[in-house]
Formats: C-alpha cells, structure tokens, sequence
C-alpha cells in the first residue's frame, strides 16, 4: 500500500500566518509518531512532506480544486 494523507481538522478552524511568513502545512505521521510542519515551496506550487521513519515522500499540490486544510494525517502503511 502507498503512502495516503487525511485532512486531520475541520476546514472551519483558521490558522493566520504573519505577513511576509511563508505558508505551511501540519503533517502528522501516524505511521512514525512524528508531527512536521511543511513549507511550500519556493516556486509556490507544492509542500513536500518526507516520512522520518521510512524516508517515503507526498506532494502537496497548490491549486484549483485543492483542499482548505491545513492539517493532515499521513500514514506509510
């Protein structure tokens, strides 16, 4: 099985990031019992989240028909 992620909170609650700060996602690794918190890239396009147990990686892509979510569970298993 693939590594798959879940919206882990209600897209109701808001996270504010400062200004000048740049967006992040929360990524709780279920599978290895770590929390990260992922940054988008550079180029605006994606976050990318790597697994600190198994070093398996998931994309995060930015756009139209997207998620509001800014927290997520991801499992490797």
């Amino acid at each position: 099985m693939g590594i798959r992620a879940t919206p882990s909170r209600s897209p109701l609650e808001t996270v504010n990031d400062a200004p000048g700060q740049r967006p992040w996602l929360g990524v709780q690794f279920t599978c290895a019992g770590a929390y990260q918190r992922v940054f988008r890239s550079a180029d605006g396009e994606k976050y990318l989240a790597r697994c600190p147990r198994c070093g398996k990686s998931i994309t995060f892509r930015v756009g139209d028909g997207g998620s509001n979510q800014r927290f997520f569970d991801v499992s490797c298993r």
